[in-house]
């Protein structure tokens, strides 16, 4: 009984203590940052309650709610549709609904499981700041809320990854019944409903295990200017972004946040926050809005490309070793192809100077050059170094804090250079030139050793 169960949350545990031992740096960083995002939300309740700023729950609620749909759909997907020890139990006499339904429990604890030791570290920094704890109703809420996060996202994970997509219709559905109603009793309702279209949902598992959609290959006669090992990774690469519309989002994402930040710092945010915090943004300058937009685009461009570059070689990194090539070529082609998310992220500067008459128009494009540049140097060696270890999700949010250090170090001295007159953009220059020269010299290096074959001299 429940013997799906115990092995994969066995495989777990045992992957979790291996990957720490491997990775104690990686782990160290992730949970400092976590324990201190806990316990700024702890502050900055405290700052919320005694300059009695009101605080909107159901928007609170629906945050909690898509960060543990993420959780749930990658889990999930982690655990059954890209696993392939699965094989072996889906061959046996063993019905694929209990299969199933013995992944989801996994996936369900360890969401639950997640949710009461985050809740705890911060009723913990509640505590220390002095705020009292009464708020059974609103827990009982929020915890419906992980249930409902957990048989979403599994539903999501079965569906979106099979040839029938139009399935996720009914699960649209009761996330705009969620929207709109959102007491107790109607997420009981509507997680139930939820959890019997997912039972429902098992009898389909087949559609969405391994499935990875085909397209046609392109004649040979197309891809004959691909006669060097840069230009042969570089077009894999950007195939693969094309592919999975990566450029595209980046595209968008960058003209959204242009025209958003943009508009902030020319006719404020009065409209949208509250007038108790109005005063306290007044003192922001419009480039900081600026910061946050190049700072998301530089996690979405050139850090989680940077890093999928490498973690997505996992199962053929053993062939790469092998093969008959420079590796600095593999990363250097690598590299390369980072210069796409990149030039679509330039529609950020223009539309944010639209709004800004051009002001600080020679700062936003050194800074996006920067940050791009800072993200590769990062990336590119822990990419190579953590490599089939399957801590992606860890190694993306440890080096988006230690990425927000650098570049918020980088934009503080901005401040200092304003004086300077035309010096500064010699300074600027000089930055860039450090960086590239960083980047050659150090930066690939270290990858390109990260990824080669060590081989042990053995004598006996």
């Amino acid at each position: 009984m429940l013997d799906t169960y115990n092995v994969v949350l066995l495989n777990s545990v045992r992957n979790f203590k291996r990957n720490v031992k491997s990775s104690p740096l990686l782990y160290f960083l992730f949970s400092t940052m976590m324990l201190f995002s806990t316990f700024l939300i702890g502050f900055l309740t405290l700052f919320f309650i005694r300059n009695e700023i009101p605080v909107d729950l159901n928007n609170v609620f629906f945050v909690v709610v898509f960060l543990f749909l993420l959780k749930g759909s990658y889990d999930f997907h982690n655990y059954f549709t890209k696993s392939e020890p699965v094989t072996y139990a889906l061959s046996t006499q063993v019905s694929h609904f209990k299969i199933l339904f013995e992944i989801f429990l996994v996936v369900f604890w360890l969401q639950l499981g997640l949710w009461v030791f985050l809740s705890s570290l911060c009723n913990v920094s509640f505590y220390f700041v002095g705020i009292e704890l009464a708020y059974p109703v609103e827990y009982l809420k929020f915890s419906l809320g992980v249930v409902f996060a957990s048989i979403a996202g599994s539903i999501f994970v079965l569906h979106y990854f099979s040839r029938n997509k139009y399935r996720l219709i009914p699960l649209g559905l009761i996330f705009i019944a969620i929207y709109q109603f959102n007491d107790i009793i109607s997420l009981l309702i509507l997680s139930i409903a939820s959890f019997v279209y997912l039972l429902w949902s098992f009898n389909y598992c087949s559609d969405s295990y391994l499935y990875v959609g085909r397209t046609e290959r392109k004649n040979e006669k197309a891809q004959m200017w691909l006669s060097t090992i840069k230009k042969a990774v570089f077009y894999k690469e950007i195939v693969i972004l094309w592919r999975e519309r990566i450029l595209f989002s980046i595209l968008i994402s960058a003209v959204f946040m242009g025209i958003g930040a943009g508009y902030i710092a020319r006719f404020g945010a009065g409209d949208l926050l509250p007038e108790s915090l109005q005063a306290l943004v007044s003192s922001i300058s419009p480039e900081s809005y600026a910061f946050f937009g190049i700072y998301a685009l530089t996690i979405h461009g050139a850090v989680f490309i940077s890093l999928s570059f490498f973690l997505n070689e996992e199962n053929t990194v053993w062939l790469l070793r092998h093969v008959p090539v420079k590796m600095k070529d593999i990363v250097y082609g690598k590299m390369f192809a980072v210069f796409m998310p990149f030039l679509c992220s330039i529609p950020f500067v223009a539309y944010y100077s639209a709004f800004t008459s051009g002001e600080s128009l020679v700062f936003l494009i050194w800074f996006l050059i920067f940050s791009f540049l800072a993200g590769i140097i990062i990336c590119f060696p822990l990419g190579a170094r953590y490599v089939g270890k399957k801590s992606d999700i860890l190694l993306l949010y440890s080096i988006s804090l230690l990425i927000f250090v650098v570049l918020g170090v980088a934009f503080s001295f901005n401040y200092f250079l304003r004086g300077m007159g035309d010096t500064k953009y010699y300074l600027y220059i000089l930055a860039i030139v450090v960086e590239l020269l960083f980047l050659f010299f150090v930066s690939v290096e270290l990858t390109e050793n990260s990824m080669a074959v060590k081989y042990r001299n053995i004598i006996n």
